[in-house]
Formats: C-alpha cells, sequence, structure tokens
C-alpha cells in the first residue's frame, strides 16, 4: 500500500522533470527568407551635432534601405528629397516621405524617410545635403552619405 502512494510522487517529479527539459530546449529561428528591411535612422539632435554624417550597409539584391533622417521644416531647413547615388544597377531611389513628429507640436522636428532598393551586386553611396533651398539661403548645410554593399 505504501508503493501506491508514492505513486503519484513519482509521476509528479517526472512530469516535472520533463517539462523543465522541454523549456530548456532551445528552438532554432527559421532563417529570414525574401528581401529585407535595413534601417538608418538619424536623429534631429544627432543631426545638430555633426555637419558631415556617414554610414554604411550592406544589403541583398532585393532588399531595401530605410534611411530616416531628423528635420525640422520650420526652421526653413530641408534635405533634397532626391538622393544622389553613384549608381543606379547597384541602387535605386523606391521613395521619399517627409514625417512629421510624434508630438503634434508646433516646431517639433519630425524627419524624412527615404527608400533605397538593392538593385544587383556592388557597391553605391547616396547622399543628400540638408539646407535653405532659396537663393541666398545656406546650402548644402548638413550632408548624409551612406555606402552601400549589394551582395
Amino acid at each position: 500500500m505504501t508503493t501506491l502512494r508514492a505513486w503519484p510522487a513519482v509521476l509528479l517529479t517526472a512530469l516535472a522533470a520533463y517539462s523543465v527539459a522541454g523549456c530548456s530546449a532551445k528552438a532554432e529561428e527559421p532563417a529570414p527568407q525574401g528581401p529585407q528591411t535595413t534601417t538608418i535612422v538619424v536623429s534631429y539632435d544627432e543631426l545638430l551635432n555633426q555637419k558631415t554624417i556617414t554610414r554604411s550597409a550592406t544589403l541583398a539584391v532585393g532588399d531595401t534601405l530605410q534611411v530616416s533622417l531628423g528635420a525640422n521644416p520650420s526652421t526653413g531647413y530641408r534635405w533634397e528629397p532626391q538622393m544622389q547615388i553613384s549608381d543606379t544597377a547597384v541602387l535605386e531611389q523606391a521613395g521619399h516621405q517627409a514625417v512629421a513628429s510624434a508630438d503634434r507640436v508646433p516646431g517639433a522636428p519630425g524627419s524624412e524617410v527615404w527608400a533605397l532598393q538593392a538593385m544587383g551586386p556592388g557597391t553605391a553611396s547616396a547622399s543628400t545635403s540638408y539646407g535653405r533651398p532659396w537663393e541666398g539661403g545656406e546650402q548644402e548645410s548638413w550632408t548624409f552619405t551612406v555606402s552601400v554593399t549589394v551582395e
């Protein structure tokens, strides 16, 4: 009879050990499939501290590089919307948009966002400048350049 009373304790111990062993096993994460998006973010505060900003990225053919640069259009400054791309067989601009501040406070900085598409293997650079675009305005006060390798 003492053997029958011990049976539930043995069963519970075995079940607990099995559960712990199952929890500690790591599931393999599936490899990403299809085109991927890589994002580069330069905040407005970072922009104010650097006149020349450079970054680099490595992409696969078909991937997208999203570049988000801090901006404050209330100051009269803006980024050139069309990036200058050194080799369009490697990299093309797929889009550009201005994004307002999440705060929705007048005069608060927002950002401008570009989508760059990896077209073929090679290396290319893309650049834009931040300034006041009217005649007599401060031209190219800040510059951003990204060097991209497409594998």
